[in-house]
């Protein structure tokens, strides 16, 4: 009762062997579809990674360039020829570094950091940093002291 069509084709038998190979294409790793040996997908030169010795017209290597370019895209962002909002941007940055800081060494210390730092100016915040590392050395001079004649004490 069923059907007889596929009986009679070699779908479920494959004797033909392996496919044959009209110059299409070649298949990837290695051969072109003899028998494995033969031409390699990939023939020519090319460049190693990391420009391996690559120089531009005016005799810089490829690494040096990007080192260069980098170099003048930070100067730019800061120096003379940043924009506005670079410089705004780097202040930000600076600001929250050394708010960072300060709050470090409050915590250190026990203490709560002052109310209103995020609206200070830099020069403030650095002047304040500096206050506190001076209470910070301060604080832990005074506790040596006290250990130390803790000890004293105990013997």
């Amino acid at each position: 009762m069923g059907s007889m069509c596929c009986r009679d084709d070699d779908a479920h038998e494959d004797r033909r062997g392996p496919p044959p190979n009209h110059g299409g294409g070649q298949r990837l790793g290695g051969g072109g579809g003899g028998g494995g040996g033969g031409q390699q997908a990939f023939q020519g030169s090319g460049n190693t990674l990391g420009g391996g010795g690559v120089t531009s017209s005016s005799g810089i290597e490829a690494t040096s360039a990007a080192a260069a370019a980098a170099m003048e895209r930070a100067n730019r962002a800061t120096g003379a020829g940043a924009s506005a909002k670079d410089r705004q941007l780097n202040e930000r940055r600076q600001k929250d570094e050394l708010i960072g800081k300060i709050e470090a060494h409050y915590s250190g210390m026990g203490k709560d950091p002052p109310f209103g730092l995020a609206s200070s100016s830099l020069d403030a915040l650095k002047k304040h940093l500096d206050h506190v590392k001076g209470q910070a050395a301060a604080t832990a001079k005074a506790d040596s002291r006290t250990a130390a004649a803790a000890r004293v004490v105990r013997t």
